[in-house]
């Protein structure tokens, strides 16, 4: 029996990247029984939230479930995978755009193979896409667009993000903010896959591309319901060809943010620490290596 693997996007979306709903947000609401993608680090003078972010909903998602809701009224300090307002300020997305761009004189066509390059036209087309305006953009980059908007489609925004809602609000409530990683790292973090990976990953996205809208809705089924396993599984498979890109995206990320969370944890202020859900699950995920350094982490 053939697998098969989820769209490699949709995944990103757990990330820091970006239907038929499974569950309408009443609905979620009225599940007492069900988890949250959402658990909590005690510190010896204070409580550390750690909210696995989509970084995509819609505008019916709203409002959140109380207990999410009361981690972020709870917390003095709200901390993101990068600063949320300077990612989206004019000079940012400018140099987002130029590190998007393939070298002066290359082309997309030239960056993938005949075959590829095909499928993606063929895609485009059936998205109303223009090609010419896609055709200088790294792989990579490409298939994000394209993907972006077949989610778009289906009425989900990153401006109904998690990271957007609460950085809106950290911001208007005059909560302190602090970024674990800089904008500069990030935009480096997608623009620097060599040829091959972009290659590889274009291939991986066309192919499941035409599920985008039911493996969405599995995915936001288990991070609506805190499915830790569920979630693990998807990521697991969605990376399965691409160690690599893996213990960049996710791994070696997930280590380094420890020393700052366990500082969190160390200090008197209550903190929410919102990353991609994705960060959260599995035995390298960062509840687990938290456990393994012997604190006490609980989903609520």
């Amino acid at each position: 029996m053939t697998i098969r693997k989820p769209n490699f996007f949709v995944i990103g979306c757990l990330l820091a990247l970006p239907l038929v709903h499974p569950l309408s947000a009443q609905e979620r609401r009225e599940t007492k029984t069900a988890k949250h993608s959402l658990w909590k680090l005690e510190g010896e003078r204070s409580t550390v939230y750690l909210l696995g972010s989509v970084h995509l909903l819609k505008k019916e998602d709203y409002p959140l479930p109380s207990p999410i809701e009361a981690a972020f009224t709870n917390a003095q300090i709200v901390v993101f995978e990068t600063d949320q307002e300077k990612m989206q300020a004019q000079e940012t997305q400018m140099k987002l755009m130029s590190k998007a761009q393939l070298p002066a004189g290359q082309t997309l066509r030239q960056q993938l193979s005949p075959e590829t390059y095909a499928a993606f036209s063929r895609h485009l087309e059936k998205a109303g896409l223009p090609a010419a305006a896609l055709d200088t953009f790294k792989p990579l980059l490409a298939a994000t667009v394209l993907e972006m908007a077949e989610l778009q489609k289906l009425g989900f925004d990153p401006k109904y993000g998690l990271d957007e809602y609460f950085s809106r609000r950290a911001r208007k409530e005059g909560k302190e903010i602090v970024a674990l990683e800089t904008v500069d790292f990030q935009i480096e973090l997608f623009t620097g896959l060599d040829q091959q990976e972009s290659e590889s990953i274009m291939k991986a996205e066309l192919k499941e591309i035409e599920n985008t809208e039911k493996e969405f809705a599995e995915m936001l089924k288990a991070w609506s319901t805190g499915d830790a396993q569920t979630l693990e599984k998807l990521l697991q498979q969605a990376f399965q060809e691409f160690p690599a890109i893996y213990k960049r995206l996710l791994t070696d990320r997930n280590r380094n943010w420890l020393p700052k969370i366990q500082e969190l944890a160390h200090g008197g202020r209550n903190a929410l620490i919102i990353v991609g859900a994705g960060h959260l699950v599995g035995d390298q995920g960062v509840v687990q290596l938290l456990k393994k350094k012997g604190m006490k982490v609980t989903q609520l």
